[in-house]
């Protein structure tokens, strides 16, 4: 195990133990300049919010419990990421070999960032975290199920009010130029409108698949599913990496490269990907 997790709780139970996770990761990563911190910072303010409501009781959730459960099991599927791309690990999908391969490489900008990891998180380990905590709990009941998607459709709730603080601290802390110019004055409404709206997109489609999960009649079904989720967050993640899969052709440019194109490569000086990312083993246990 890399000395950049020793003595953080890799399997937090709870939300109280998510965030001391992660906020030790991104002290440590931010430490070192690592561009996979920018990630899990995000990430903790939205799990801030969740452990607020999940303490006030009577609040936001019908299922405080349940919601904690689900949150300490969310971020350990994260730190299991993290661990496999610092022991330079494969990992189990595309969209997180994606995100963790091109920060270490240095060819991304913090909301790209941000958006890989995020779209990582919620398109591929959402759906299967969700489903393995319905079944830890025991009770797959209708009326069970809606209590969870009442929760789950709360934390959209959550994401709004933490999308202020999110945009700040990449502008901010992290130095985002794009962030600066898309959270401004002129074009905030717009950004935080259409960044809300695909987030919600995003986690309705994960419900669908959680359903699937939950319904499926043996390993084959359950694997279909799990499968097709791997490739929709591929997708997108091939999406959200293109700007750095041109910084990598550009970096490779030889050194005999026409004049008009030298500048070009100097001006990213980009290091070479070593790595090109593919599905391996579809994850069924855990």
């Amino acid at each position: 195990m890399s000395s950049l997790l020793t003595g953080v709780e890799l399997h937090p139970r709870d939300v109280e133990g998510a965030l001391r996770s992660l906020d030790t990761v991104v002290k440590r990563l931010a430490a070192r300049k690592d561009a996979r911190a920018v990630f899990p910072d995000v990430y903790a303010i939205i799990t801030r919010g969740v452990a607020y409501e999940v303490h006030r009781g009577q609040g936001l959730f019908q299922e405080p419990r349940w919601i904690s459960r689900l949150a300490g099991r969310f971020a350990e599927r994260y730190l299991e990421t993290l661990a496999w791309s610092l022991g330079g690990q494969r990992q189990d999908c595309t969209a997180w070999q994606l995100a963790h391969d091109y920060a270490e490489q240095g060819l991304t900008f913090p909301l790209q960032d941000a958006a890989l990891g995020i779209s990582a998180h919620v398109n591929f380990d959402l759906a299967l975290g969700i489903w393995r905590t319905i079944e830890e709990f025991g009770d797959t009941s209708p009326e069970r199920l809606a209590r969870y998607k009442d929760d789950y459709d709360a934390v959209n709730t959550l994401l709004a009010s933490s999308l202020p603080e999110t945009l700040e601290r990449l502008a901010g802390q992290y130095g985002c130029a794009t962030t600066g110019v898309m959270a401004g004055r002129a074009l905030r409404p717009v950004t935080s409108l259409v960044m809300l709206e695909v987030v919600r997109r995003w986690r309705e489609q994960v419900w669908g698949n959680v359903l699937a999960l939950v319904q499926a009649r043996g390993e084959i079904e359950r694997a279909e599913v799990i499968v097709r989720m791997q490739k929709h967050s591929g997708r997108l993640g091939h999406l959200f990496s293109l700007s750095s899969r041109v910084r990598h052709l550009l970096a490779a440019v030889p050194r005999h490269t026409p004049t008009e194109m030298r500048p070009l490569a100097r001006l990213y000086r980009l290091r070479p990907w070593v790595r090109q990312p593919e599905p391996a083993q579809v994850p069924l246990a855990g």
